[in-house]
């Protein structure tokens, strides 16, 4: 069923808190959501629950709402689907400052960018004798009514969509609830949360176009590669209700691709659907960690790390466990190894767990996926009567901006089918999949791959690994089995291993698999599973030849169940050699084409603006101006002040004020060394006499040695590169004279005070 796109757009009219549910002790004890940019943003869950409370304010049917918003307690979505409301123009704005932040990261960071749409503010609560209650003083961070960017209201929107029916109540009921919702977040009822909500239309996503031509007979096997990007965060069920799994498992897959067959039209009585869906002739593997790139051939995939990669407690080192590991330093100097690896006095491999592992050309990679803790609150709307109320609870979810790579094997037509499938747009995963979570879209074009059609072959004598990329489910003869010798049999049945009596290598971890029929509202069995990572090592009496290195094995391999790889496990050699093998690789840093911010430029400059403000006042407090006495300094300190407060807003007229003011000073010493400080700042003494205020360009004024100097310089030289120019710093910073001179003498009163004033 195609969807129909909208955009929601929340117009501020006032400043807002939607609470994320984090507190910082002693500083905030109700923060806002923002994303790992710092840039705010609005939940779709709460957006949803404020639009569903605006539905019922306005009258509308208990079954119009719960047909556009869903039912609690029912696992199918309801019409509506809502992502997270984001500024406007956000992917170029996230995008710029992930560019940004590898040439600014020093001074743009994610707080600094935060704090330029975001204020701090303070509240108490009164008794009636109008004294503050003790203990009642509490500090939320609110975002700001106005964009720092143009001044103008900020403005959040969400993508919107809605099922394509003739009929368009859905999308009248949405709007009618739209127009009425008003206010949202904290503190309503004190000037915060007034908002103003539009219900637009937008044009339909452009679809993904996958060359098919690498499909030669509809009847031949196929692979298709694609990567997904998850712009939401992920929820994905596991074992534990407030865990996420770290993966998005075949079998969520599998559901994606035949609820969208369906959606298309397919009927799931025919045989096409059986043999897609539920025959295990097509083959959805899971969707692993990977890395973002423009061809697919070139990125890394991560798959759950292989029990026999260890790492060292101590030194970090990482050693294969299928290897005798030395335990004393001595054993290494005879080996030859690097004392690093030695094992003993405390040193002991541990399990890389919940890490996932890259291996290519004998060098390995890891990575762990980014995950979050989120809060959500249920608030009880009229029409509930449940006894608890409200309630607070926390779950764990993978953050947003990560890619993950998937396969798909099978014969031609279903490739062909399946890839149709994928164009169509966006993909979603998990729990809370209609709003907040779940949306996924293509990280580039999906491509087409005949199957391997070369063997692999592995000389006699030598050993292997068998290493299951995912969980397995084996079937014995009498039921689910995951005993380690039943599992080795059924590899050895699987390859036509002809297996040498020898101590092999043998680690392997089991768990449970459970499940949900939501058709059915029911559970699914518990079955045991041998699970992803475990390994098994084979001493070959035999070649052993296969048509790949990548295999399924036991039950459910439709569903991403049961894939497995094998490794060759050849070297006997020194463990440094095998240190070789494992090793951690960081890419290195490639060089990028210079890219001035367009979205972001003006946020930027402000960030770095105020970071030279900083330092220069903290210039300001190092300086020494040396007057005589507390007298003389009082006097200047009067001038400025005057001028200050006769001038508030004019620069020029402020600093022509006080140069006529030092000009009236009789005492000569006095005056040459007012005329002096003024001209460390804001001009060459040459030019005390101009008609207008001067400017000393930077690469004079700050020739100092200092640490501010140095930052100050790299201060200008990157605000050249968000779109202005090194002489537009200099003139925001001549506009600070006033404020660094006032600094300047306070510092100098200072001294005076504490004998450090000339005598």
């Amino acid at each position: 069923m195609n969807r129909r796109k909208y955009q929601m757009r929340i117009t501020l009219k006032s400043d807002l808190c939607v609470g994320s549910g984090y507190s910082y002790a002693g500083v905030i004890d109700s923060d806002i959501c923002y994303d790992a940019s710092g840039l705010p943003y609005i939940p779709a869950k709460r957006l949803k629950g404020c639009l569903r409370e605006a539905a019922e304010l306005i009258g509308l049917g208990e079954k119009e709402t719960e047909e556009l918003f869903g039912k609690g307690g029912q696992d199918a979505p309801g019409g509506v689907f809502l992502g997270n409301a984001h500024l406007e123009n956000y992917e170029e704005m996230r995008k710029e400052l992930l560019h940004t932040g590898k040439a600014m990261g020093k001074y743009v960071t994610p707080q600094s960018i935060l704090e330029q749409f975001t204020t701090i503010k303070a509240q108490t609560k009164i008794e009636e004798n109008g004294v503050a209650q003790n203990n009642s003083l509490r500090f939320i961070r609110t975002v700001n009514h106005y964009s720092p960017l143009d001044m103008e209201e900020l403005c959040f929107v969400s993508e919107v969509s809605l099922p394509d029916l003739p009929e368009d109540h859905l999308e009248e009921n949405l709007l009618r609830a739209a127009k009425a919702m008003r206010n949202m977040g904290m503190n309503r009822n004190r000037g915060l949360g007034s908002v103003r909500c539009q219900l637009v239309p937008c044009q339909q996503e452009k679809k993904t176009e996958i060359d098919f031509s690498p499909i030669e007979k509809e009847d031949e096997i196929y692979t298709l590669k694609y990567f997904v990007r998850n712009e939401a965060p992920l929820v994905l069920s596991s074992g534990n209700d407030f865990k996420t799994e770290k993966y998005i498992s075949g079998r969520s897959v599998l559901g994606y691709f035949a609820g969208a067959y369906l959606a298309a039209g397919g009927s799931g009585d025919s045989e096409e659907f059986e043999k897609l869906f539920l025959k295990n002739q097509v083959i959805y593997t899971g969707l692993y960690l990977s890395e973002s790139g423009e061809d697919s051939k070139g990125r890394k995939v991560y798959y759950p790390a292989p029990a026999y990669i260890k790492r060292l407690k101590k030194t970090k080192r990482y050693v294969n466990a299928s290897k005798e590991i030395p335990t004393e330093e001595k054993e290494c100097a005879k080996r030859n190894i690097d004392t690093a690896y030695a094992c003993g006095n405390g040193n002991q491999p541990k399990k890389l767990k919940g890490k996932f592992c890259c291996m290519e050309d004998g060098k390995l990679w890891v990575k762990e996926p980014e995950t979050e803790i989120v809060y959500h609150h249920t608030r009880k709307s009229k029409r509930q009567n449940a006894p608890d109320g409200n309630l607070l609870y926390t779950s764990e979810a993978l953050r947003e901006q990560q890619i993950f790579a998937g396969e798909i094997r099978g014969e031609g037509w279903a490739i062909r089918l399946l890839g149709g499938l994928l164009e169509q747009g966006s993909l979603r995963f998990g729990k809370s999949k209609s709003s907040q979570y779940g949306t996924c879209v293509l990280d580039g074009t999906p491509v087409i791959e005949k199957a391997a059609s070369e063997e692999a072959v592995y000389p006699a004598g030598k050993k292997i690994l068998i290493v299951l990329r995912s969980d397995t489910l084996l079937a014995g003869e009498k039921g689910w089995t995951a005993e380690s010798w039943s599992v080795r049999e059924q590899i050895r049945q699987k390859l036509g291993i002809q297996e040498k009596e020898e101590e092999v290598y043998t680690e392997m971890e089991t768990g449970v698999l459970t499940g949900y029929y939501s058709k059915w509202n029911l559970k699914r069995p518990a079955v045991p599973v041998v699970k992803a990572g475990s390994t098994f090592e084979f001493c070959l009496a035999e070649e052993l030849k296969v048509p790949d290195t990548v295999f399924t094995l036991g039950e459910l391999t439709g569903e991403g169940f049961g894939r497995a790889e094998i490794l060759p496990n050849y070297k006997e050699e020194t463990l440094s050699d095998q240190q070789e093998e494992f090793r951690i690789l960081e890419g290195a840093p490639q060089e990028e084409a210079e890219e001035k911010p367009e979205r972001t430029g003006k946020l930027c400059r402000r960030i770095l603006l105020k970071e030279a403000e900083e330092r220069l006042m903290r210039k300001a407090g190092r300086a020494r101006l040396e007057f005589a006495n507390p007298a003389a300094l009082g006097r200047v300190t009067l001038m400025l002040a005057d001028s200050i407060n006769t001038f508030p807003d004019d620069l020029e007229g402020r600093y022509r004020d006080f140069r006529h003011r030092i000009s009236s000073i009789k005492n000569q010493e006095l005056k040459k060394k007012a005329e002096r400080i003024l001209g460390q700042w804001i001009c060459r003494e040459e030019e005390i006499s101009a008609a207008s205020l001067q400017y000393i360009p930077r690469e004079e004024a700050l020739t100092g040695a200092g640490e501010e100097d140095r930052e100050l310089r790299e201060l200008r030289l990157l605000y050249s590169k968000t779109g202005s120019s090194e002489d537009e710093f200099d003139e925001e910073m001549t506009k600070l004279w006033s404020g660094y001179l006032m600094a300047a003498l306070a510092q100098e009163k200072y001294n005076l005070k504490q004998g450090g004033g000339k005598a």
